[in-house]
């Protein structure tokens, strides 16, 4: 298997943050922040502001770099699913450029994405948000305290 270069973005509004609910079949639904993989050619940039395209249906501002963050699946709880998966994320803080409606849906969302919801920060640790690790740093985020170019290592 090879590496996959993925982007995600943070976009905070009202002290919630934009995640993409997708279909587990264990537990019903988990949230990421939205984003996807790099295509041959594009930049990060570029592929950011495509997967918030496809995913969300709205354009983005990139500001900046947060996190360089790694997730090989064989070192994680779901090991026997993910065990060839091995993905380095580059993770931006993003504004939107226009408002997104309710019922907006990408132009081309992943077969298993179920929505966008806006999760209230205090209320982020309540879900099966991923990467759980990050989330006492996206809440800083919206105090404020914004991390620049942080390498998490390999995390879930």
């Amino acid at each position: 298997m090879k590496v996959r270069c993925g982007v995600k973005a943070v976009i905070i509004k009202n002290n919630s943050l934009l995640t993409i609910k997708k279909h587990d079949d264990i537990f019903g639904a988990d949230y990421t922040l939205p984003g996807g993989g790099q295509e041959f050619g594009e930049t990060i940039i570029e592929a950011l502001k495509r997967e918030i395209i496809e995913e969300v249906g709205v354009d983005i501002n990139v500001k900046h770099l947060l996190f360089l963050r790694e997730y090989i699946g064989k070192n994680h709880h779901e090991d026997s699913i993910h065990a060839d998966i091995h993905v380095v994320d580059h993770i931006f803080y993003c504004e939107l450029i226009e408002e997104e409606q309710n019922d907006v849906r990408g132009t081309s969302p992943d077969e298993d994405q179920l929505g966008i919801e806006w999760i209230p920060l205090k209320k982020l640790s309540e879900y099966r948000f991923f990467p759980r690790a990050l989330i006492p740093d996206i809440i800083g985020i919206a105090d404020g305290n914004i991390p620049q170019g942080i390498y998490t290592g390999d995390i879930n």
